[in-house]
């Protein structure tokens, strides 16, 4: 297993970090019918993007290049201050009531090789995004978390354009464009729309997992996680209406071996990809918590801790579509308990440990 590189989930609009509270799922009137209607409203709860002030997304609008920049830049955690000064020939004026945008993200975003000018020495900063650049833009991001596309590898799309064309084939072939709408139809050359940026960064945000801990941070791919050592047990939950599900088998990852690549700690919030999250103390990382017994609910004494896993598998198959790639499990040896459903947080893409 090896660990990659932090790339861009991208924001869309002006938000700026994700904060440390479970935000509220935002409400927009205008995405009951986008198909992108899952990706704009898990990011919205991530705060990865905004809508209008008029309660509005705008799932159809489309988005200027120095947005991008900004959102790229903060989304990447990259430090920019008024010492980023942009040589692009077409910076603006810096206002001194927003003396970072557009020029410090332009100069950071070009800086660290997520966007790029044009020939002409300008960054194009007030042109709309195009989707073949939003392609390329988070295929340089993500790095080698995508996998190269075999020979011969032909999907729905047009490889062809010689600046876009091999950014465009790894991004069908590792699925990241799985979500889009008439995938077969759909010119790339033409502007990006706001919905379908976000169909694009949810698939990246979720086909990967970010640990962050007191060494560091580290991005690993759902095949990273699948590479290192597993770790598999019977567990199950129930919730607080008395109904059981399991004790089924689960394999995947220790916690305790995640938490070693970013050095250990106590206590670890998990977070979803619909944006929520919990905290578990240092007692239930380590799998001290309440076994109850499948059939009565009654609270099993004397019993060894438990295993947490981050699981990626029950019995012989992947988890269900809305329970994963990626979720926590608390598992034994033997089939013979369950946990409080609280315990067991889905569709896990990011681990915080403290």
């Amino acid at each position: 297993m090896r660990a990659k590189h932090l790339f861009a989930c991208f924001v869309l609009t002006v938000v700026l970090l994700l904060v440390t509270v479970t935000p509220a799922l935002a409400e927009f009137t205008d995405v009951g019918e986008s198909p992108y209607k899952k990706a704009i409203n898990n990011l919205a709860a991530w705060e990865i993007v905004g809508g209008y002030k008029d309660g509005l997304f705008g799932p159809d609008d489309h988005l200027l290049r120095a947005q991008f920049a900004k959102m790229a830049v903060l989304t990447m955690e990259y430090a920019v201050s008024e010492a980023d000064i942009s040589t692009f020939l077409d910076t603006p004026a810096v206002d001194p009531a927003n003396p970072l945008y557009p020029g410090a993200y332009a100069a950071v975003a070009a800086a660290n090789n997520i966007m790029q000018g044009y020939t002409s020495g300008n960054f194009g900063f007030w042109d709309n995004l195009t989707r073949q650049q939003l392609i390329t833009v988070t295929v340089r991001a993500a790095g080698d978390v995508l996998a190269p596309p075999p020979a011969g590898y032909q999907g729905e799309l047009n490889y062809s354009d010689p600046t876009h064309g091999a950014n465009i084939k790894r991004a069908e072939y590792n699925g990241l464009l799985d979500g889009i709408a008439n995938l077969a139809t759909w010119d790339t050359t033409q502007e990006a729309t706001r919905g379908e940026t976000a169909e694009l960064l949810h698939a990246l945000f979720t086909m990967t997992l970010r640990l962050v801990g007191p060494g560091g941070i580290e991005r690993l791919s759902i095949a990273d996680v699948m590479g290192m050592e597993s770790s598999e047990g019977f567990g199950g939950y129930r919730n607080s209406l008395g109904n059981v599900t399991g004790p089924l088998r689960f394999k995947g990852v220790s916690l305790a071996d995640l938490m070693a690549l970013v050095g250990g700690g106590t206590t670890v919030t998990f977070h979803a990809s619909d944006g929520y999250r919990r905290t578990f103390n240092a007692a239930e990382t380590t799998g001290t918590v309440a076994q109850l017994d499948p059939v009565s609910g009654e609270e099993l004494k004397d019993r060894d801790p438990l295993t947490l896993i981050l699981a990626y598998q029950v019995g012989d198959a992947a988890l269900a579509y809305g329970d994963g790639p990626l979720r926590t499990a608390l598992v034994s040896a033997a089939a013979d308990q369950v946990t409080a459903s609280k315990l067991w947080i889905k569709q896990i893409v990011k681990i915080v440990v403290e």
